[in-house]
């Protein structure tokens, strides 16, 4: 009789109330299970998206992005969109390889909290992540006080300087680099019998990434291949002539003039540049 008087009263308990009594304990999936699908009175929804923004960031601490996302969005809907979500749902998504969410929810917090040097720095590692130079040096320049002495920023400013260098270089042979594509389809067209041999048609049954070490969205879509378990062979056309060869034969079976990387193989079919649809078609 006591135990079902408890349970009648479990069951009377309020959605937030539940919530609530879950975050105390520590029960961080309860609390989003508590309110999911709730219509809680609008009175309410200030409380209930500080319950489960505190959960989120708990979630992530445990190292549970998934559950640290689903939680972060849903202290959104109820109206808590502060720089503690958006950095929650952030670092949530990047953990989950979802870089482009992370990228999004990086800069609301951001305009959330602009003068946030963690806000800055965490922006900064997603740029350089991504081979975005430039964007990665604005907001280390943003980064002040002690924070821009810290391992991580002077760790990070060294990287992107470098490789913003090698980038500008990198650039500066893409028209080269080009011209060698264009003569080597050229070539490929003249002389059908030296199209793609052997080795070249062995690595179209799978997928085959043509790019070069500086190419911000080759990175990307490497990045998007790994986290959907895609295996594929890397080749870098500057560095190897004979991949740029191989590119070019391949363009020039498939009647297709790349001007640039990343081209990626898919089982014979050429995708010029990170062309995420077509990918996900194909795959």
């Amino acid at each position: 009789m006591h135990a079902l008087l408890i349970a009648m009263v479990f069951a009377a308990s309020p959605p937030l109330d539940e919530a609530k009594s879950h975050l105390k304990a520590g029960r961080i999936d309860d609390v989003y299970f508590a309110l999911e699908g709730q219509q809680l009175p609008e009175a309410e929804h200030p409380a209930a998206a500080d319950v489960l923004a505190d959960a989120a960031r708990k979630a992530l601490t445990k190292k549970d992005a998934v559950m640290a996302l689903q939680l972060a969005r849903m202290a959104e809907k109820y109206g808590k969109a502060h720089a503690g979500v958006l950095e929650t749902a952030a670092r949530a998504s990047r953990a989950l390889e979802q870089f482009e969410d992370a990228e999004k929810y990086a800069d609301r917090w951001l305009e959330s909290a602009p003068r946030s040097d963690a806000g800055h720095l965490f922006r900064a590692e997603l740029a350089v992540e991504a081979a975005e130079w430039d964007v990665a040096l604005s907001h280390l320049e943003a980064v002040k006080g002690p924070a821009a002495k810290s391992a991580k920023a002077l760790e990070l400013r060294k990287r992107a300087r470098k490789e913003h260098q090698e980038k500008a270089t990198g650039l500066s042979t893409l028209k080269d680099l080009e011209k060698q594509l264009a003569r080597a389809q050229e070539e490929a067209t003249k002389n059908p019998s030296r199209r793609t041999g052997s080795r070249a048609e062995a690595r179209s049954e799978g997928v085959v990434i043509y790019t070069t070490a500086w190419c911000g969205y080759c990175k990307r879509a490497k990045a998007w291949l790994k986290a959907r378990g895609v295996a594929f062979v890397e080749r870098d056309v500057e560095k190897d002539p004979d991949a740029a060869a191989e590119l070019a034969n391949k363009a020039a079976a498939a009647k297709k003039s790349p001007r640039g990387v990343p081209v990626i193989d898919v089982k014979g079919t050429l995708v010029l540049g990170f062309d995420e649809k077509q990918l996900e078609q194909l795959l």
